[in-house]
């Protein structure tokens, strides 16, 4: 019987095989069935051309988790901001925990680099740049990904190394784990707490 993880390496292994010869618009996924005879089967089709390129047309299901209301907006992993529609705040229970008009990432991304542009300082921009990271890792990451050339400077040399010197006095929230050297000796129990 073949397992799922091997059918996905056959699946790969197929599609770039059958890559160069395909004229069609669809790319097909094939597997091995578990009958010699039957030989390969479609599994799926997946579009070369349009709207829909490369993407496959199955959809992962919605992320479950068990937090709800105000937990979901104070944990930026979770957290969308203003995106959140209203059928998602009823939901997961923060009707009224944030302002009525939804904004989707493009205008969370825009009125974020209005309000970073604005700034004179890097550092300042780095403190924007982390408080957004410290309330929405998506669109901080957004953020980052189309805006590369203008957010280096900001999140690495030599922006960072000035952070870096002046952390203890801008801390905001813990975010992985700090070692000093009053730490030496108390290693395991330091790493425990993590």
């Amino acid at each position: 019987m073949i397992t799922s993880i091997m059918q996905r390496t056959i699946r790969k292994s197929l599609i770039v095989s059958q890559a160069p010869k395909c004229q069609s618009s669809l790319l097909k996924f094939f597997s091995t069935s578990k009958n010699k005879e039957e030989g390969l089967r479609l599994v799926e089709e997946v579009p070369t051309e349009g709207e829909w390129a490369g993407c496959s047309r199955r959809f992962m299901a919605p992320l479950q988790i068990s937090a709800r209301g105000g937990d979901i907006l104070t944990d930026p992993l979770f957290n969308k901001g203003l995106s959140f529609k209203y059928g998602e705040r009823d939901r997961l229970r923060f009707r009224g925990l944030l302002p009525a008009p939804i904004f989707n990432m493009q205008l969370q991304l825009e009125h974020f680099l209005e309000t970073l542009r604005a700034e004179e300082s890097n550092i300042r921009k780095y403190l924007l740049l982390e408080d957004l990271h410290d309330r929405n890792e998506t669109l901080y990451h957004r953020v980052l990904m189309d805006n590369i050339e203008e957010m280096a400077p900001l999140i690495y040399t030599p922006t960072v190394g000035q952070a870096c010197k002046e952390f203890a006095a801008r801390f905001r929230r813990p975010r992985g784990m700090y070692f000093c050297e009053a730490d030496r000796g108390h290693m395991a129990a330091t790493v425990h707490n993590w």
